[in-house]
């Protein structure tokens, strides 16, 4: 029955169990509907507006999709000229996956083109643009622009072949559906019947050239052996237009390719795509039988090539450090920790309420000890799963460990408290924990982890022994309680063994949010541990592995001799916190007394900087007891040695173990986790002083001489390895010289080399047995540290509390603020330089008559040339005089010659005062805002301006304007599933007006402290845009009244008049955007958001941030038409507007957030194992297995709580410290105080990366710099031989000077000239390279560097032969 019972607990998890699949259905049809209803209204008010005439068209460009099928018709109307093809979309999609899909849909239309009677080239270029926007969920613009063309051309023997030109914009797509589109195209080429390519020689090294000369950031670059084998194998040509300027000198006119500069569209696609991305090609190639793909199946396989080593292999169990993440560091922006280093991010697995989607939790209080450098929405470049992630908060999380300036040592879980300590924190020796779940690992396809034995394991660990009521009452007597203070059931029965699973479920869920939270003192600690074999949980389980084995001896002595006494005795002074200071963990009923512990402890030494090398300890004298580790077996220095010489062998210990403590005169009393310490090593603590049980002292040194055995072996066969390595590449490096005096190239060279040093066999270690005996005692040794010892020494089971730290480093700041173009921009509408520097309307009137660069159209109704959308010509009087503020306003029509041209405007002469004044007469405004801001030219295909009334009115609220005609408000992606009234603070009775009518547990809402699951399309905006979105929408009003001459829209006053209002939400690289709704405001810089929806942008929460803008807004400034020309063009543009949200349709990422509201006991257990999180898939909750259910998109769960989703700095430090000195001195000063960070390695890294590149470019740059007048601004490369600038002096006034027509007398300027580059700007970094250098330390090369780079500074600008002298010189 056990045996059953277990297998029970280990099968298939359901995903839906414990959901009120009826109310959560019917909740998303009445959201649904409420949605439909509020966009139709919008819609429909746009259209009337719009159908008024007085836009680019007479209807809204922005259409509605409600699904995949939808978008991709809308997204390629152009393209696919009224061909319908959602409908089969659909059909395909109910029945295969997305991207068979995409291939069998890019045939059809091709073949359905064909059959219409297009030619061939077009039916495969709209068939591959298809296919390509199914693959991107047609939000992107890779199928508009990724893909500039598709040509046929001829092979040498004359037969035809395509070639798909692809241009930069593809990069967006990503390298899955880069690949995918390659495939695409070969499948419409054998549809329609088109030949397969035959490269030739030269177009094959072409490529080769390309990729040896692309300085462009790759995540794979392909030998030139594998970049010969795809160009040739590949069936059609991967081309593309050129984007770099690096021209390619030995084949730069190839045929079938353009020009010689390098194609970088041609790179990704290879690169990134076919090389990264082999393995699903070669899935979808092998299920469709598609010959002539064999080649990709050598990529598939690159790296997955199996060992064929006979006899058991050696197979470490550490965790791998990753150091990606510490390379670039950036100064001001500062490191966390080192890859797996103590005293960064403790690993906790889970999800936080606003947390998912590469999303991270750590308390609001780590955010602080960070020195705000990090807050809610900041980027944190971390060292795994992914490469970065968004904070968000929790505090349901431990927080920073930190020593205070009186030796105190403790945890602080809540920022108030730590906000009033924290100018007394020296040291920061533990920032807390990092909540990452289980997805995270899932889609970054790395290896789980080990788990540290948190209080979440402890209760998923516990609720499994309370199977029976008897089980509950004996754990409820243990504590002390009443069972009336417990949630109802036994939580150990599993749901498939309940009569009601759901009901069950629940139980369970309750039972481990209840234990989760509870601290146990440790005498039920014990007693639980004992009665259900539990492992012992925080406070009581200290960090084993990080005190070295070699400090063990002198810890058991010292622990021997202390003293065990009654909490809060004072021997001498202990200055006590303030009453108002919380810290953790909560004290024992004694406390453990180390007479003279600290005696000479001294907090001022915690500011010097660690050396390169830590020196000897017989050379220094740490405080406290006179004791010392014993001699390091792995290491050349004593592990943590900094720690003893800086706080001594009882402190430091005390530190390393994380046991909380204070000084009292000398002594160190240690007041919280010593019972447990003591247990663990061996002690009871029944007495005055600790009872050693066992012998701790033999154990350890047993293990001490195991590891120095084993390190004999170990440098006996490493030498003998070395050895061999050297004499290897001996005979290769000889036999390669032979093979180039031979005349034999780069491939036959090294295949020489590599045989050569091959022909010497490795005969293998003396004894394989005993050699295999010490790398496993080694590896054990590293990632169990002292545990086994402990196993040993103490009766209760023990697991690692804190077995991996998360490396991690500042990314970008957060960011809430406008989406502001360069420079700021009022009105979409060309003046030139008429306006100044600042492109002023008011300077350009002025100005009367200016001339700028516009499309030339005419008057339906009057005749007359008019550049703008509506006939600006002043109406007549009876007298032939035109009336102000009367204009023709008949529509225009564009009349260029340039019909094909990518611009078609020309330089025309515009009355800009009198029209600007119509303008004003018309909108009925007394002056015009004092700052208008307008363009210097246009850059659509059309150059026709947006109405100047438009752009009169935002500068009048202060607003900013996108080159698409929108006001845009930009926001870091921060992810929440669920919160709570108070938090966005919106009342819950307008909540419920909105269809939040029930909380998570299907309670109906009346309280602003119930905890609401949020709608997939509803957004919490920061709170800092509510006044932004408060003008824009006075703006929208005035303009639907003054110039649409209709009623208002939105009549608002405040910011929470705003809350129910449509938005549209848009990320920089798509070209879809995804309706929303405001439901309140959170106080951050962060715009919180359901996961699927940032998913449905295109977007994760890595620190990405993204656009929202009033519907309205959208729908009636929005055109293509006034979309710029250039490639990228139509990129950041809701080009399509996707009005419901489907769990299937979204970016996958989405699909591997978890949504369980707790781990079981497996799957901690199974983490120990590292095992690849698709082994356990089966047993976890993520949002793919809740596929085909409204479970996708509702009844998620999470593991962590916090208080408020903007708990947190408000900035940070990055953005409120104002100069780059003040933020790279903030960085340095806080890596200093963090243990685990190297502050010499980040110094050197941002001296290297920042100051010595600058210096290098500020010396260039003014041995290259030219002189310039200033006078008239102009610059020469070289001085004139007159001294004095000899350009002609322009003429002053208007006329023919306002086009820069010089006087014909023939003066000169005779400004005075200047150099632009100074000897300041040189040495501007030089003071600051060396007080870095001084305080915190770098290498040696980078020191010699700077040396020598300062010299070179000095000599250029210092006089050798004269030196200034001052008194002191002679003194």
């Amino acid at each position: 029955m056990a045996e059953a019972k277990n297998d029970g607990k280990t099968t298939e998890h359901n995903p839906l169990l414990g959901l009120d699949i009826p109310r959560l259905e019917h909740e998303m049809e009445v959201y649904h509907q409420w949605m439909d209803e509020r966009a139709d209204d919008a819609y429909q008010i746009a259209e009337s507006v719009r159908s008024l005439g007085y836009d680019y068209r007479d209807h809204v460009e922005i259409p509605r999709a409600a699904d995949l099928a939808g978008r991709t018709e809308k997204l390629l109307v152009e393209h696919l000229q009224g061909y319908e093809v959602a409908e089969d979309i659909r059909v395909m999609l109910d029945e295969h996956d997305r991207e068979t899909t995409s291939i069998m849909m890019a045939q059809s239309v091709a073949r359905g083109f064909r059959e219409q009677g297009y030619d061939l080239q077009t039916a495969i270029d709209v068939g591959l643009r298809v296919g390509l926007a199914i693959l991107t969920e047609a939000v992107l613009v890779a199928p508009l622009e990724g893909i500039s063309e598709v040509r046929l051309l001829n092979n040498v023997d004359g037969s035809q072949f395509v070639s798909v030109h692809f241009a930069g914009p593809i990069r967006a797509a990503g390298g899955t559906a880069q690949a995918l589109a390659v495939l695409i195209a070969d499948m419409i080429r054998r549809e329609l019947n088109v030949g397969h390519y035959q490269p030739t020689d030269p177009e094959v090294e072409r490529v080769k050239e390309e990729f040896g000369l692309y300085r462009g950031n790759l995540q794979y670059r392909p030998s030139p052996n594998e970049i010969d084998e795809i160009v040739r194998a590949c069936p059609v040509m991967i081309n593309g237009e050129s984007t770099e300027r690096i021209e390619c000198a030995g084949y730069g006119r190839v045929r079938n390719i353009d020009e010689a500069r390098i194609r970088g569209g041609v790179l990704l696609v290879i690169g990134e795509g076919m090389c990264l991305k082999a393995p699903k090609i070669q899935k979808h190639t092998e299920r469709l039988k598609v010959p002539g793909w064999d080649f990709i199946s050598k990529f598939a396989s690159r790296g997955k090539e199996k060992q064929t080593e006979e006899g058991e292999v050696f197979k470490s169990r550490k965790v791998p450090p990753i150091t990606k993440f510490m390379k670039d560091i950036i100064a001001g922006r500062p490191v966390f920790g080192g890859p797996l280093q103590a005293g960064g991010f403790r690993l906790r697995y889970g999800r936080a309420r606003p947390s998912g989607l590469a999303a991270a939790s750590t308390n609001p209080a780590s955010m602080l000890a960070l020195d705000d450098f990090i807050t809610i929405g900041t980027q944190m470049k971390i060292e795994r799963p992914g490469k970065a992630c968004a904070i968000t908060p929790s505090d349901e999380t431990d927080g920073p460990w930190v020593v205070l300036d009186d030796g105190r040592f403790a945890r602080f879980d809540d920022a108030p408290s730590f906000a009033r300590v924290r100018g007394k924190v020296k040291q920061i020796w533990d920032n807390g924990e990092l909540v990452i779940g289980y997805g995270e690992f899932m889609e970054n396809n790395k290896n789980l982890v080990p788990a540290g034995y948190c209080t979440d394991w402890w209760a998923s660990d516990l609720i499994e022994g309370l199977t029976h009521s008897d089980d509950v009452e004996t754990f409820v007597s243990i504590l002390g309680g009443n069972r009336s203070d417990w949630p109802e059931g036994c939580p150990g029965i599993h749901p498939s063994e309940a009569e009601d699973g759901d009901a069950q479920y629940h139980v369970r869920r309750r039972w481990h949010q209840k234990l989760r939270n509870t601290t146990v003192d440790w005498e039920a600690a014990k007693t639980i541990s004992r009665r259900f074999a539990t492992s012992l949980p925080p406070p009581h389980n200290p960090w084993f592995l990080d005190l070295p084995l070699e400090w063990l001896p002198p810890v058991l002595t010292m622990f021997a001799e202390a003293v065990i006494e009654p909490i809060g005795v004072v021997s001498h002074s202990v200055q006590p916190l303030a009453d108002d200071v919380q810290t953790f963990p909560m004290p024992h009923v004694q406390q453990l007394r180390i007479a003279g512990g600290v005696r000479g402890w001294d907090a001022n030494k915690l500011e010097e900087l660690q050396p390169e090398t830590t020196p000897e300890l017989d050379q220094v004298s740490p405080p406290g007891l006179p004791l010392r580790p014993e001699p390091s077996v792995f290491h050349s220095s004593v592990p943590e040695g900094w720690a003893l010489i800086q706080h001594g062998m009882a402190k430091a210990t005390a530190m390393i173990l994380g046991l909380p403590h204070h000084h009292d005169g000398d002594d160190l009393v240690i007041t919280a986790g010593w019972p447990a310490a003591l247990e663990g090593f061996g002690f009871g603590i029944e007495g005055d002083q600790p009872l050693r049980l066992k012998d701790g002292h033999k154990v350890a040194y047993d293990r001490l001489n195991q590891l120095k055995e084993a390190k004999v072996i170990l440098d006996e066969e490493r030498e003998r390895l070395s050895q061999l390595e050297k004499e290897r590449a001996t005979i290769r490096i000889a036999s390669e010289t032979g093979a180039r005096q031979r005349g034999l190239g780069i491939a036959e060279t090294d295949k020489v080399g590599r045989e050569a040093a091959a022909s010497i066999p490795d005969e293998g270690p003396k004894d394989k047995q005993a050699y295999l005996s010490a790398q496993r005692l080694e590896d054990d040794h590293a990632v169990d540290g002292i545990l086994p010892l402990v196993r040993m020494l103490s009766e209760f089971r023990w697991e690692h509390s804190a077995p991996v730290r998360v490396g991690c480093r500042m990314g970008r700041p957060e960011k809430a603020a406008p989406r502001v173009m360069n420079p700021r921009t009022n009105a979409l509408f060309p003046i030139e330089l008429n306006g100044g520097n600042q492109r002023l309307l008011s300077h350009a009137i002025d100005k009367s008559s200016i001339r700028i660069q516009l499309g030339r159209r005419v008057c339906s109704k009057c005749g007359k040339e008019s550049p703008f959308l509506r006939c600006h010509h002043r109406s007549k009087d009876d007298f032939g005089e035109g009336r102000a503020g009367e204009a023709c306003e008949g529509s225009t029509k564009m009349t260029s010659a340039k019909a094909n041209s990518r611009r078609r405007g020309e330089v025309q002469t515009v009355r800009i005062d009198t029209m600007v004044e119509d303008a004003r007469i018309r909108l009925g405004i007394d002056r015009l805002p004092n700052q208008v801001k307008c363009m210097k030219k246009l850059s659509s295909r059309d150059q026709t301006p947006e109405a100047i009334e438009k752009g009169i009115l935002r500068a009048k609220h202060d607003l900013p304007v996108f080159r698409d005609g929108t006001v845009r408000y930009d926001m870091s992606d921060v992810p929440v599933t669920h919160f709570r009234p108070r938090e966005i603070e919106v009342p819950w009775k307008k909540l419920h007006n909105l269809g939040y009518t029930h909380d998570y547990l299907g309670e109906p809402l009346q309280d602003d402290e119930q905890v609401l699951e949020i709608f997939p399309q509803d957004f919490i905006v920061a709170k800092n845009a509510g006044d932004f979105f408060v003008r824009t929408a006075r703006y929208i009003d005035e303009l639907l009244v003054r110039y649409y001459k209709t009623e208002p829209y939105y009549n608002v006053t405040k910011p929470d008049d705003l809350v129910g209002h449509l938005i549209c939400a848009l990320a920089p690289h798509t070209s879809g955007g995804v309706l929303s709704r405001i439901i309140g405001w959170a106080d951050c810089s962060g715009g919180y958001a359901h996961p699927l929806f940032h998913a449905a942008k295109r977007r994760n929460c890595d620190g990405d941030e993204d656009a929202i803008m009033l519907l309205m807004d959208g729908l009636l400034n929005f055109s293509r038409e006034i979309l710029p020309a250039n490639r990228g063009g139509q990129m950041d543009a809701p080009l399509v507007l996707t009005t419901r949200l489907n769990p299937t349709e979204v970016d996958k990422e989405a699909l591997n957030v978890d949504s369980g509201w707790f781990y079981e006991r497996d799957f901690y257990e199974t983490t120990l194992n590292q095992p690849h999180p698709k082994t356990i898939a089966h047993r976890m909750d993520f949002v793919e297995r809740r596929l085909g259910s409204i479970a996708a998109v509702r009844g998620y769960g999470y593991t962590h709580d916090c208080h408020s989703i903007d708990e947190g700095p408000a900035l940070s430090a990055y953005k409120t410290l104002e100069t780059m000195i003040d933020k790279m001195n903030g960085q340095l000063a806080l890596g200093h105080r963090l243990r685990g960070v190297d502050v010499r390695t980040v110094a050197s890294s941002v001296v290297r990366s920042h100051f010595l590149p600058d210096l290098r470019g500020n010396l260039n740059a003014y041995g290259r710099q030219k002189v310039r007048c200033l006078k008239c601004a102009h610059s020469y490369r070289r001085m004139p031989l007159s001294g004095k600038c000899i350009q002609p002096e322009k003429a002053k006034g208007r006329g023919l000077s306002s086009v820069g027509v010089a006087k014909s007398e023939g003066d000169l300027c005779g400004g005075n000239l200047a150099l632009t580059v100074s000897e300041g700007a040189v040495r501007k970094y030089i003071k600051v390279t060396r007080f870095v250098m001084d305080h915190y330390g770098v290498d040696t090369y980078t020191r010699q560097n700077v040396e020598w780079l300062a010299d070179s500074v000095d000599s250029l600008f210092n006089n050798d032969r004269a030196k200034q002298l001052s008194l002191s010189d002679f003194l």
